[in-house]
């Protein structure tokens, strides 16, 4: 398909064909191209191996008096219509509407017809009108008006009834059609697959031959293998025996339980009951010190339970426990452990502990993949909880890298359209595009993810509303925000109904109605709903959450926005004091909130208190991140806009120069960080410029004694090649004076601009003396 398309097609049809047109679009998603066709050039751009996607959703035409701009979207952006022929789809006049906008698209050539029932072309046979099954507008040529005309135009049609082409006929007609081929040399497919049948069916034969021959070597060890059976079946008893045991003890650990409850405790709600009961089986679990192997799957089962009601701290205590009595590598109850692993993640993950999560989560791959397979089940769905981890401490590539290898071997293993797992894997993947800002990847899987979840659960399924709220983060991303708006409504009435309002996808999505507010510029609205949400997530999640935090810090951003910095720095710092807290002073988020923080005593005047905390900000960042971060660099950007306010503008050039060349070179010449460092850089220069410009025309013919570091070339006059000589007394910056006879003329201003536009470091760096020790750069 042609990267200018969107869709691979357009399936119009009526209302009474709409189970066809969900057959049809599943048939042709999962039809897979011969590989000698893949690649191959065609009328229609290089064959794909799979016509992904199918667009075939017309939800928003209800009660609409014209078509709705999605689907007048969709349809300019699909390669071919579909039309689903019928006497139902002639009396549509939304079939009808929609073939005449596409063929007025120029598309005319790009029409295929499916016949479900009904007559094709009856006018031209005389036959009953009412049977006509092709719409009129497929009957007709458009004319440059884009409006039909009376001229007939008769399309080439499949037809799908048992009695004309068949299912598999008219199937593989649409697809040739729709990758430019001719039918024949579609079908060699089929000729190739009974070809390859037949080589296994000789192979087949060959190894037949052989295994009689290998028989009678066999019948030799059958006596030997028969003795080796009963003993095997001799070791699955006494084993089976050992199983029976310990099922017995675990049902009267059961019952013991449930005896030891005291019928008081059952008088609150079931949450408070299940609590009271596993609590009373915890103390209980302490019993079986001397089985260990008992011990760990109760206190697993007890982990999974206290989980499943988001008693965290519990769980996390119950499953560490099944972790210490399974310790050993080689321990022979694997499995147990791995569950053990898998639920103490999930905890962490819970809690927003990610970077605890992290290695235990890269662990339990690494051991299901050598004990499962790489495309095992479990496997495939630790590889997703990884890639989930590392979307949220900020590591996308790998994040898309583990998500699009779990994609790819779904998908290979032909999975249905509505795959619990692939629709997961595909929701997760829109998520990482997301937040890496590939919004558009993430819209188009986003928007498929959600319609067949919706398809598959139901519109109100609470999997279904968590999948539309990343279609709404989209959305509002790409600026559609009434889109957003009106879907994300929805979603939160839902949710809230269906979860209740603390849940924490609940809040989640009452996050994106504040977050629609704020980039409406609805300020006010947007602070009255961050500080509700605050204060459930405080009540739901703690204080300490990642969720809770992000929320706190978008309130510090929207008091900032309103010009109430005293109420935004007093909020930022309670980021960084909980940052500090919970991940150390060495956390890339803390890092990035002790920037915030700078950046709101910058625009406070507070420049002291800005100064001290960029340069702790900077050293952490150097030692950690390295040099070339971007975060490094924003730190670097801010400690020599703090020089050049400070008036100490020497050092100042040379951070700043230092800056601009490392972020040219990492983020591009035209990123905004990028201009905003070049901007200041021209404007020290040009204040330098005027400075001397301004002294040349006062004493022109005097001699003067010149105090400071040399001059870009381009600084000096053009008739004087003399270097000005500025020695640097101590390394504490202080500057002696070591005068040299020099005359000044006038500096060309025009020079200066286009040695500036250049990106003038790379001069100045030459001859300025100052900043080769890094103490040079500290405030005196």
């Amino acid at each position: 398909m042609s990267s200018s398309y969107k869709y691979r097609a357009f399936i119009t049809y009526a209302h009474k064909d709409e189970e066809k047109a969900r057959w049809l679009r599943k048939k042709l998603e999962d039809f897979k191209v011969p590989k000698h066709l893949i690649g191959q050039n065609s009328a229609f751009g290089p064959i794909p191996n799979r016509l992904y996607p199918i667009f075939r959703d017309r939800d928003e035409l209800a009660g609409a008096a014209q078509l709705g701009p999605l689907i007048e979207q969709a349809l300019d952006d699909s390669s071919h219509l579909i039309i689903l022929c019928s006497p139902h789809a002639v009396q549509s006049r939304w079939v009808n509407e929609e073939i005449r906008m596409f063929k007025a698209m120029g598309k005319q050539d790009r029409v295929l017809c499916l016949v479900l029932s009904g007559e094709p072309m009856v006018e031209d046979s005389k036959g009953d009108a009412k049977n006509e099954c092709i719409p009129l507008a497929a009957r007709r040529q458009i004319n440059s008006d884009g409006e039909i005309s009376d001229k007939k135009h008769e399309p080439a049609a499949a037809d799908l009834r048992e009695s004309a082409d068949g299912e598999k006929n008219s199937l593989l007609k649409l697809v040739a059609g729709l990758i430019g081929v001719g039918l024949d040399e579609l079908k060699q497919r089929d000729l190739l697959a009974r070809q390859k049948r037949l080589v296994r069916i000789t192979v087949a034969s060959a190894f037949l031959a052989i295994s009689a021959i290998s028989l009678a070597v066999y019948a030799m060890f059958q006596q030997q293998q028969a003795k080796i059976s009963r003993a095997n079946a001799e070791i699955e008893r006494q084993l089976a025996e050992v199983e029976l045991a310990k099922t017995q003890t675990i049902t009267t650990f059961v019952q013991n339980l449930f005896i030891s409850l005291d019928p008081q405790n059952t008088a609150g709600m079931d949450t408070e009951l299940l609590k009271t009961m596993l609590d009373q089986g915890s103390r209980r679990a302490n019993e079986l010190e001397e089985k260990p192997e008992i011990e760990a799957k109760i206190r697993l089962c007890l982990g999974q339970t206290y989980r499943s009601i988001r008693s965290y701290e519990k769980a996390q205590k119950e499953l560490e426990r099944v972790l210490t009595l399974y310790h050993r590598p080689d321990d022979l109850n694997l499995t147990t452990r791995l569950q053990a692993m898998n639920e103490i993640a999930m905890v962490h993950d819970a809690l927003g502990n990610y970077v605890e999560a992290e290695p235990m989560l890269e662990e339990l791959l690494v051991r299901r993949t050598h004990t499962l397979g790489a495309d095992h089940n479990d496997v495939i769905d630790a590889q997703i909880d990884l890639a989930i981890v590392y979307r949220r401490i900020g590591k996308f590539e790998q994040a898309e890298n583990r998500c699009t290898t779990s994609l790819s071997q779904l998908n290979d293993q032909n999975r249905s359209q509505d795959d619990p797992m692939l629709l997961r894997c595909m929701t997760e993947l829109s998520k990482i595009y997301l937040d890496s800002d590939k919004v558009l990847q993430a819209e188009s899987l986003a928007r498929n993810t959600y319609e067949r979840s919706r398809l598959s659960f139901g519109a109100n399924h609470p999997k279904s509303l968590k999948r539309g709220q990343v279609l709404v983060e989209c959305l509002r991303k790409l600026g559609r925000l009434n889109d957003a708006q009106s879907l994300s409504n929805r979603i939160v009435s839902n949710l809230q109904f269906a979860l209740g309002q603390s849940h924490p996808d609940t809040l989640g999505a009452m996050d994106s109605l504040a977050n629609i507010a704020a980039a409406r510029n609805d300020l006010n609205l947007a602070l009255e709903q961050y500080l509700e949400i605050l204060k459930l997530k405080e009540q739901a999640l703690g204080s300490m959450h990642p969720e809770t935090l992000n929320t706190l810090n978008a309130t510090a951003g929207i008091y900032r926005r309103l010009d109430m910095l005293e109420e935004a720095k007093k909020a930022q710092y309670m980021v960084y004091q909980r940052l500090q807290e919970k991940y150390g002073h060495e956390h890339p988020e803390t890092l990035r909130s002790m920037n915030e923080l700078a950046d709101l005593h910058l625009e406070l005047g507070e420049e002291d208190n800005a100064f001290s905390i960029s340069e702790r900000a900077l050293e952490i960042e150097r030692s950690i991140m390295g040099e070339e971060d971007p975060m490094t660099l924003n730190t670097l950007y801010r400690i020599g806009k703090l020089h050049y306010l400070a008036q100490r503008t020497d050092e100042a050039m040379v951070i700043l120069g230092e800056t601009l060349s490392k972020q040219e070179k990492l983020l591009g010449f035209d990123n905004a960080e990028v201009t905003l460092t070049r901007d200041l850089l021209n404007r020290i220069l040009g204040e330098r410029a005027t400075a001397i410009k301004v002294t040349s025309d006062n004493y022109q013919t005097e001699v003067l004694d010149e105090v400071g570091p040399h001059l870009p070339e381009f600084l000096r006059p053009k008739d004087e090649n003399k270097s000005n000589s500025f020695p640097i007394e101590d390394k504490n910056s202080s500057i002696a004076l070591e005068p040299e006879k020099k005359e000044i003329t006038t500096i060309d201003e025009e020079e200066v601009e286009k040695e500036g536009n250049k990106g003038f470091f790379e001069s100045i760096k030459k001859t300025l003396n100052i900043g080769s020790d890094p103490d040079n750069t500290s405030p005196n």
